[in-house]
């Protein structure tokens, strides 16, 4: 069913507008690094799962799909049917290509040495 409801939202909303200038690849890491702080700091419970938490999810991997399409990964939201594995399966393919998100995502401060 999660994966039916991604197709349609997918199919039925535009993208979000990117910059003309800049590179879009790099607009969509920062556009889905909010969108997966936005998730992750709402403390989705497995248990008592509401609709906003269904929307979190929702547009996070609708911007993980579109991060994968401008990096030439082939996507298809109808994958979708076990959410954490694909989205396991898009992140190691986007680590191959370049960008970890475990890198990005890490809210540890590092010390500037002067």
């Amino acid at each position: 069913m999660y994966s039916e409801l991604l197709c349609g939202l997918c199919a039925a909303v535009d993208p979000v507008p990117l910059p003309a200038s800049g590179d879009q690849r790099d607009q969509l890491v920062v556009i889905l690094l909010q969108c997966r702080r936005r998730l992750h700091g709402h403390g989705v419970d497995d248990h008592h799962v509401t609709a906003e938490d269904l929307a979190l999810e929702l547009d996070h991997d609708r911007m993980l799909l579109r991060l994968c399409s401008a990096t030439g990964i082939e996507t298809d939201p109808s994958r979708f049917d076990n959410p954490l594995a694909e989205r396991e399966r898009l992140e190691d393919l986007l680590r191959a290509a370049g960008i970890d998100f475990r890198a990005l995502d890490d809210h540890r401060q590092t010390p500037v040495v002067a």
